[in-house]
């Protein structure tokens, strides 16, 4: 064999083996053609997907916000329905008290309907009882009654005795009543001429001590008798009589008339005097002398 022979022969081998390796490339390269296109539509599919699955993503975190919220929401309402609650359960304390204080007002409260009760059927009785006596009485009226009309039927014959008798017992009140005036007079003067004596004896030629005394013992006279006008005027009069001054005169004056009601063993009332008008006339008298004094 020649060499060209070989050459050819090896050319040829080698043709062979690289149209087999271009065969095998090819199919390769097919094969790899339809994993890129398989590859390529998966691709599509997954990025198809994916998109999908973006959408559903950003659909889900637009949700898990509106969650979020939602919940943000739903634990500010939790802790409103927990101070709520809190604030409830601190009523429910405070009602089951004033239940309690109810239920002992209402435990009293029977107590006393249960005492009512009793004083009820009581007075019931009582009543009853007064009823019976008063139907008694009511017969006793009627009896008494019958008995009157029976004495007037026996006074009417002696009915103008019984006017006299009654002119005559008219009569003699009248005079008792002017005896008893001239007693009280005489006991003026007989307290007047005792009073006389007395200061003559004990103080002579003291005749303005006199006067002013008698003068504040007619003023007592007539307090006691309700004639106060006739006691301030006495008052009044008796300064003319004495040099002591006009404060402490109204002192001399509230200590005889407390003097003069303990000799006589009469009751004296201090404030009823020092409130009366005609007191008060004789203050506002004094004031006004020793302002323009």
């Amino acid at each position: 064999m020649s060499r060209c022979e070989f050459l050819l022969n090896r050319t040829q081998d080698d043709l062979a083996s690289y149209q087999a390796k271009f065969r095998k490339s090819h199919n390769e390269i097919v094969q790899l053609r339809t994993l890129i296109e398989k590859s390529h539509g998966e691709l599509e599919q997954s990025q198809s997907q994916l998109h999908q699955t973006q959408g559903e993503l950003e659909q889900s975190q637009s949700q898990l916000h509106q969650t979020q919220g939602e919940l943000e929401q739903s634990q500010s309402q939790l802790h409103q329905t927990q101070g709520e609650l809190e604030q409830s359960q601190s009523q429910l304390h405070q009602t089951r008290g004033e239940l309690e204080q109810y239920r002992e007002c209402l435990g009293q409260t029977e107590k006393i309907v249960e005492q009512y009760q009793s004083q009820l059927q009581q007075t019931k009785a009582e009543l009853q009882q007064s009823k019976s006596m008063l139907y008694q009485k009511d017969w006793e009226l009627e009896s008494s009654r019958f008995q009157n009309y029976k004495a007037q039927a026996e006074l009417a014959p002696k009915q103008p005795q019984i006017d006299k008798i009654k002119a005559e017992l008219d009569q003699t009140q009248a005079e008792l009543e002017q005896l008893k005036a001239q007693f009280s007079l005489t006991q003026v003067e007989l307290v007047r001429t005792q009073l006389q004596q007395q200061y003559i004896t004990t103080e002579p030629q003291l005749e303005n001590t006199l006067h002013y005394k008698l003068l504040v013992w007619d003023a007592w006279y007539a307090y006691q008798n309700g004639n106060l006008k006739k006691m301030q005027q006495c008052l009044q009069d008796s300064l003319k009589f004495t040099s002591i001054s006009r404060t402490e005169s109204l002192l001399k004056w509230l200590e005889s008339f407390c003097q003069f009601s303990a000799e006589k063993g009469q009751p004296f009332d201090t404030y009823a005097l020092t409130n009366s008008k005609e007191w008060k006339k004789l203050m506002v008298q004094q004031r006004v002398i020793l302002s323009q004094g």
